[in-house]
């Protein structure tokens, strides 16, 4: 569950995924856990993926930081990301349900009115 009164912003990206090339939005907030929750919106402002996982870990993540959904439906989406410059790698992973370990990625253009 998300709590949509917390949101952090918006950032305008392409990406090609299943045989097209994507316009949209990167939009920013926060899970009721604190971490950060990032949708990848369509040009119609359509949700077409959830690009983070909302997890419990012992791990404290910076404010810049969130877990990738990198399987399923996403698979090859978060690294195009990485590729393009939005997301960087910290070197960490957490397991993630059944999933195999997701990496935790930070955004490098993150900030926060409130920091």
């Amino acid at each position: 569950m998300t709590d949509r009164k917390q949101t952090d912003g918006k950032k305008a990206v392409w990406v090609y995924h299943r045989h097209k090339i994507l316009k949209g939005e990167l939009e920013f907030y926060r899970y009721k856990n604190g971490n950060l929750k990032i949708d990848f919106n369509d040009e119609d402002g359509l949700r077409y993926a959830t690009l983070s996982a909302d997890v419990d870990i012992v791990l404290k993540l910076k404010n810049d930081e969130f877990v990738a959904k990198t399987y399923s439906e996403n698979s090859g989406l978060v690294e195009q990301f990485i590729e393009n410059g939005y997301f960087v790698r910290t070197g960490i992973e957490v397991p993630v349900g059944i999933a195999s370990l997701q990496p935790v990625l930070k955004v490098p253009f993150f900030f926060e009115e409130n920091e």
